[in-house]
């Protein structure tokens, strides 16, 4: 009797403690709201939860690209657009200089006005980034890519910046392609230099009609082709734009996923844990009768 007795007394202890221990694990699930507190729980649950949180911090770095790209390619489209308003105006002046009844005054006036779109053009040219460069700043340039002296140059690397990780979308814009190499006879021109010498023509009184109608028509194809290759950049920017809105729906779509994936590894099921819960509490509570009830046997209660 007393192998016995001691025997369920160390059953009773026994059942208490694991009970314990559940209703701890219970609370601690309960109030942290996860299911897996450590690697040691669940090994592979664990390497499969740290694998989608590196994909999570993978899909939240191309979004934070994304989101970045997206800006500047937003300013960039708008200044693309202010440049072609420009050239607008530029080519309209050009066309009215070309008015054989122009006195040598009224030309004067038109390069006047020019020379004034032409610093505009240039201020458009060199338009800052937001992020420290500048929005035709071709491969990265910390400072102006256009300089202003005897005639405009290109002194930034050509090309574009990029972005991204699997898919790349340009940030800053090759702006030697964009003013510098516009077509031009046989070769290609800025259009700095176009207008340049548009203006020179048009502010030196003694050009003669045969002069002027000359370079106003070279000026007016000139320019012609400075507004296609505007609007061309233009539809390239719309275009990298339309791509960083449906990679970014891809992003979000697989960020959904990934949380869900994540969300079924390591959180816990609140119905699951509080009827978990419940059950020990009540095992617990037996194994404490039980404990309590075999205390006070002693062998009289066998004789």
């Amino acid at each position: 009797m007393r192998i016995a007795t001691a025997y369920a007394y160390q059953n009773a202890i026994d059942s208490m403690t694991e009970r314990q221990a559940k209703l701890v694990r219970n609370q601690e699930e309960l109030s942290t709201g996860k299911k897996l507190l450590s690697a040691g729980d669940d090994p592979v649950a664990a390497a499969a939860a740290e694998r989608t949180r590196s994909a999570q911090r993978r899909i939240e770095l191309q979004q934070r690209m994304n989101d970045f790209a997206t800006g500047q390619l937003q300013v960039a489209d708008g200044v693309l657009s202010s440049v072609g308003d420009l050239l607008q105006l530029v080519r309209e002046g050009v066309v009215q200089a070309g008015n054989g009844g122009f006195s040598a005054a009224d030309r004067h006036q038109i390069a006047t006005q020019l020379r004034g779109y032409r610093e505009e053009l240039l201020a458009l040219a060199n338009r800052p980034d937001g992020a420290g460069g500048f929005l035709f700043g071709g491969q990265g340039s910390t400072t102006a890519p256009f300089v202003d002296g005897a005639s405009v140059t290109y002194q930034a690397q050509p090309g574009e910046q990029q972005v991204g990780l699997d898919a790349t979308s340009p940030t800053v814009l090759d702006g030697r392609h964009t003013f510098m190499d516009i077509p031009s006879g046989t070769g290609t021109q800025s259009i700095f230099d176009l207008l340049d010498q548009t203006i020179a023509v048009l502010d030196d009184a003694t050009s003669t009609g045969a002069t002027v109608s000359s370079t106003v028509r070279t000026a007016i194809t000139g320019l012609d082709f400075a507004l296609d290759r505007t609007s061309t950049k233009r539809t390239e920017v719309g275009e990298a734009l339309r791509a960083l809105e449906a990679r970014d729906k891809l992003a979000a779509d697989g960020s959904l996923q990934l949380s869900t994936q994540l969300s079924k590894l390591v959180d816990v099921d609140y119905a699951r844990a509080i009827s978990e819960f419940q059950n020990n509490q009540t095992a617990l509570s037996a194994a404490m009768k039980a404990y309590s009830q075999i205390s006070k046997m002693s062998l009289f209660d066998y004789l």
